[in-house]
């Protein structure tokens, strides 16, 4: 729900983001290549960790009030925003731990929230 609202209301400008493995099939399906070339894809680790929370709110704020957010909006969107901070809980075997900083990854917001 949080992801919507920031896309409808507070669009980011770069038009080369992946969403999923699918959209980029999709993408690279449509460009012609050359049968000497290859694709390669890098796993990338703790690519969120290293978000500043703390700079990600005023970021956010900022960019609502870039988009003449509604102030009722912006607020919501704030307070939803924190709530995915401050509860950033993961299982890693049968323990679970709380990150405190940065974004969590595989979170459906952490992408975004990067963006920002």
């Amino acid at each position: 729900m949080l992801v919507k609202l920031l896309q409808t209301h507070s669009p980011l400008p770069y038009t080369f983001n992946v969403t999923n493995s699918t959209q980029l099939n999709n993408d690279l399906a449509d460009i012609p290549y050359d049968r000497i070339l290859r694709l390669v894809s890098f796993d990338t680790s703790n690519m969120y960790t290293n978000i500043p929370n703390h700079e990600l709110l005023s970021i956010i704020d900022t960019a609502c009030n870039n988009n003449l957010v509604e102030e009722r909006l912006k607020r919501d969107i704030i307070h939803l925003l924190k709530s995915i901070i401050e509860q950033n809980y993961f299982q890693f075997e049968d323990l679970i731990y709380k990150q405190n900083e940065g974004l969590a990854m595989g979170a459906p917001t952490s992408s975004i929230f990067s963006e920002f």
